[in-house]
């Protein structure tokens, strides 16, 4: 059964994600966050232990449909395969860098009535669906400051 959830909070600590609006709980020892943000696009990464990082941003697109089009589309940086999991609100792909296999997780969050992204990060993705599942979990523990 695991441990009883007051000991796996334990283990957590608070992770300011400025310049967003918001903090997320992530496993103790982490490098923390780093603000990405280009233009007026707020963006922040944050390490999550070993499910790897998330990217946090805005939602710029008008849907969430719109995000998963992008990353349907994608043929250069993380050559689409096929989604995984698939629902209105998130998703897990199997993409192809440089003809390995990796995956990519996204899920949208409404936070204080506005909308963000919560995604997985690397470059390759990361190695599993079942990684890419364990860090969208992680995008739950996102909230307002």
């Amino acid at each position: 059964t695991g441990p009883a959830p007051a000991a796996a909070d334990a283990n957590l600590v608070d992770v300011e994600l400025t310049p967003l609006p918001l903090s997320i709980k992530v496993p103790k020892g982490g490098i923390g966050a780093m603000d990405m943000t280009i233009g007026d696009r707020k963006s922040v990464t944050v390490d999550i232990g070993e499910s790897g990082a998330l990217n946090i941003h805005e939602m710029v697109e008008k849907s969430f449909a719109d995000v998963k089009r992008s990353t349907k589309s994608d043929k250069i940086l993380l050559p689409f395969k096929k989604f995984v999991r698939d629902d209105a609100s998130s998703f897990v792909a199997e993409v192809a860098p440089d003809g390995k296999q990796g995956f990519v997780g996204a899920t949208m969050k409404e936070i204080g009535g506005k909308k963000y992204v919560c995604k997985t990060t690397g470059l390759e993705g990361v190695k599993t669906a079942e990684i890419a599942e364990a860090a969208l979990k992680v995008c739950d523990r996102i909230k307002a400051k």
